[in-house]
């Protein structure tokens, strides 16, 4: 299987999602998304490269990415982020508007600010209306889904003990650039906990 990102240069991203510019710095050189998120990475600012990959990802890939890295990463998980893991997991595998529905009913209606819900509404703000109501149909921003996707992986991280998270950073990453490259999503774990399955 080729690459699941469907950019070839990573400048791309930015010109399919302009407000991307306000959060991380475009390339300066003609290089791929696979090789900018590296560099981002090993830059002075490498959570950016979270915020990029999950932009260069289609959304059920990237909602499949993020929620791979929060249910390896969360060690608080409650009963309602497992429901909602469980619900996104059902939209990424059959990708239809119900399961869509469902998963951004769920994800609403929790007052909770977890990296799970975050996940949820990731997945939920993929399609359908930005507006509750049926006669005023209002398309969900392209970016929402990305920045969604980022939201979670940070809020996953900033639980971690600050000495986990570069390790969990990278392992988020190398996960996501293994599962863009076509194989399956390898798991990711923080050290002494239980590791996501692909």
């Amino acid at each position: 299987m080729g690459s699941r990102i469907r950019f070839t240069k990573a400048i791309q991203v930015f010109e399919a999602y302009p407000d991307l510019n306000e959060s991380v710095h475009a390339p300066s050189a003609l290089v791929g998304p696979e090789d900018y998120v590296v560099e981002l990475q090993k830059s002075d600012a490498p959570l950016m490269a979270l915020d990029y990959f999950a932009h260069a990802l289609p959304k059920r890939e990237a909602v499949w990415w993020g929620m791979k890295c929060v249910s390896g990463l969360d060690r608080n998980q409650s009963e309602n982020d497992k429901e909602l893991l469980a619900l996104t997991e059902n939209w990424v595998r059959e990708g239809d508007e119900e399961a869509r529905a469902k998963v951004h009913a769920a994800a609403e209606e929790t007052s909770a600010d977890s990296a799970s819900v975050w996940i949820g509404r990731a997945a939920g703000w993929s399609g359908g209306s930005l507006s509750p109501l049926p006669e005023q149909r209002v398309e969900m921003p392209e970016g929402l889904t990305a920045k969604a996707v980022n939201a979670a992986i940070l809020i996953a991280l900033g639980a971690l003990m600050p000495e986990e998270r570069d390790k969990a950073l990278g392992d988020c990453l190398s996960a996501g650039l293994s599962f863009a490259g076509g194989g399956n999503m390898p798991s990711v774990s923080v050290a002494g906990q239980p590791s996501a399955q692909s």
